[in-house]
């Protein structure tokens, strides 16, 4: 079969490689070498909706699958309506944090949608293309909605993938070097050394059960050998030319003793890049040997998810981090000259100008670098999600992280926006804080010019609605 990936062109600036569609792909490949695959990342190459439609048009493919997360849901309705018109015969199927979020509400939506596949998909979506092929009941796939006689089935979770080193990655299929233009957004992070970066993924899983994760992977920890971890890497490094890599776990250091194994085996490679965690590492789960270990195989960046400084919202939240322990961790990884950046989230249900300004007092009093102060956006699926709806929010849930769509707290909209903006000055305008930045921040336009974004955000007072 010929099988075509997209990620939607979208008001994203960001544009990582899309690890999701390259795992999906190789898995297929693995499988299936006999079938023709192509990747289409209409964000990376700012490709419209229309272009993206021509060229599937040129592959002319038999299965479309596209992938997308949650703020791009109108995008997702264009494209399929025109991918559709374009390719009728090539059915739809829609993967990724959007579809594993929304689920079956989806194809009550959108009539040009014929499948979505939820939470991990390599399996699934190999059996669901093996199952088209062979024109059998796509009842028998695990993992998938679709529409049979007008009604909406769901065949069932499938359990998830244990070993992960069995999971391939064929690189050349995401084409790396595109993502390597001077002055792009390959990625979340503000401050970067090099634009050849890219993204890599070592592990899959969460045990903790916080009210906003939508929790694709599942609440057990899977990591990847350190063996494995570390073999890429290099290979990223010694084939493509990476010079900063970014590794996007969202709990790196869940299985200590493995993390630390990682940072071993990058420090025999000595491979000279500058290596980051952005996504926010587990920060009462560190002690001073993992912190000297990342020192030493290249991390420049570690980011801490606090969320909120109030103990009784880590509570409601259900997050139940060690404030004390965060605190420490945040201060030790500052001293060894690495960047320790903060994420706060404000809004939480119930929350009091109290219980923020305790987060604010947090943020201010700690040794972190950088720190964003988001608007809680209630994901759907999540149990914030539904705090939300029931009390008639939902209409507005999700757009982006510095935009207030819902406000569940007890403070108003515009006081929340205040407090917003008072974290940020009261962070920034620190002369402490403005050297130990210029002491740790990489000296180059792209920083510089991020700083002045930062700063300007300060000064605006127009409450984002």
């Amino acid at each position: 079969m010929r099988v075509l990936f997209i990620r939607p062109n979208s008001q994203i600036i960001a544009t990582p490689v899309p690890l999701g569609i390259g795992y999906v792909a190789s898995y297929l490949l693995s499988k299936r070498p006999q079938d023709s695959v192509k990747i289409i990342d209409g964000r990376n190459r700012r490709l419209s909706h229309e272009r993206v439609t021509e060229q599937a048009q040129t592959f002319s493919p038999d299965l479309i699958a596209i992938s997308a997360i949650n703020f791009e849901a109108d995008q997702v309705k264009i494209l399929a309506g025109l991918l559709k018109q374009a390719l009728p015969s090539a059915p739809i199927v829609l993967g990724g944090p959007y579809a594993s979020a929304n689920r079956a509400s989806i194809l009550e939506k959108d009539p040009h949608l014929d499948f979505v596949a939820v939470c991990e998909g390599e399996e699934t979506f190999c059996e669901l293309v093996a199952a088209l092929e062979q024109k059998s009941d796509p009842a028998g796939v695990r993992g998938i909605y679709f529409r049979e006689n007008g009604k909406i089935n769901f065949t069932g979770e499938r359990p998830l993938l244990q070993d992960l080193d069995q999971l391939p990655l064929d690189w050349d299929l995401l084409e790396p070097k595109s993502y390597f233009r001077r002055g792009g957004r390959n990625s979340e992070n503000i401050v970067k050394y090099s634009h050849r970066t890219l993204t890599a993924l070592t592990s899959r899983g969460c045990p903790y059960g916080c009210i906003f994760c939508h929790n694709i992977f599942g609440k057990k920890f899977r990591g990847r050998s350190p063996a494995q971890v570390v073999s890429e890497v290099a290979m990223l490094r010694e084939k493509y030319g990476v010079e900063e890599l970014e590794l996007v776990d969202d709990g790196f250091n869940l299985n200590l003793k493995r993390a630390k194994d990682i940072c071993r085996g990058l420090i025999a490679r000595d491979l000279g890049l500058h290596l980051s965690l952005p996504n926010g590492i587990r920060g009462d789960l560190v002690d001073e040997e993992f912190l000297d270990l990342l020192k030493a195989a290249g991390f420049y960046r570690i980011a801490f998810a606090v969320e909120s400084a109030s103990p009784r919202i880590q509570k409601l939240i259900k997050k139940k981090i060690d404030l004390a322990k965060v605190a420490w961790a945040i201060a030790q990884t500052s001293k060894r000259g690495m960047i320790a950046t903060g994420y706060f989230i404000m809004g939480f249900p119930e929350e009091t100008e109290e219980d923020i300004e305790m987060t604010i007092r947090f943020a201010r009093e700690s040794k972190l670098s950088v720190a964003s102060f988001f608007y809680l956006n209630p994901f759907p699926g999540t149990e914030v999600a539904r705090m939300a709806e029931a009390k008639n929010l939902q209409e507005k849930l999700f757009r982006d992280y510095s935009t207030m769509t819902v406000n569940l707290s007890r403070v108003s909209d515009a006081r929340l926006h205040q407090l917003n903006k008072r974290a940020y000055r009261k962070f920034y305008l620190d002369p402490a804080r403005v050297w130990r930045i210029l002491k740790v921040v990489p000296k180059n336009f792209r920083t510089l010019t991020n700083a002045f974004l930062v700063f300007r955000l300060l000064f605006e007072d127009s409450v984002n609605q």
